[in-house]
């Protein structure tokens, strides 16, 4: 016989002793499970666009008030030769103020907006709710001090 013939007749005799040594083969120890992670819950922080572009929008209009205000800051020779401080006291019965007046008033407006600038800024990343809040009052103030510079009663 020839050996290509032997072949089949090998592997039939061979293949019911391959499958019993299959089946003698002791099963893979099956694995424990292992325990479920521990859940870390993060405090839950609401995400909104709206309130940034709000807080953006002021920026900008406060960029916009503090160029106004820091041209005034620097009075023209027109503003000194009308309300020159000699002309500002004999017409102070009629509210007038002097330019250097004017000017420091102007000055005090663009630190206050500055101010209320940074606040702005710094309420786009509170860490708390608390800390926003107290944000909100700190501007809520700067605007309330902005607004009485001009009125003279609440002033003296």
């Amino acid at each position: 016989m020839s050996p290509l013939r032997l072949l089949p007749l090998l592997c039939l005799a061979a293949f019911p002793a391959l499958v019993a040594a299959e089946d003698k083969a002791p099963p893979p120890p099956a694995a424990k499970p292992a325990p479920p992670p521990e859940v870390l819950e993060l405090p839950k922080i609401q995400v909104t666009a709206q309130r940034i572009k709000k807080i953006d929008k002021d920026i900008k209009r406060l960029d916009k008030m503090i160029a106004r205000e820091k041209a005034k800051v620097k009075s023209s020779d027109l503003d000194r030769a009308l309300n020159n401080e000699k002309l500002a006291r004999a017409a102070a019965i009629f509210g007038g103020n002097s330019s250097d007046h004017l000017a420091a008033v102007a000055a005090t407006r663009v630190a206050l907006l500055e101010n209320e600038r940074d606040v702005m800024e710094a309420m786009k990343r509170p860490t708390t709710l608390s800390e926003l809040a107290v944000m909100e009052k700190q501007v809520e103030q700067l605007r309330e001090t902005r607004r009485n510079l001009d009125d003279a009663a609440k002033q003296r």
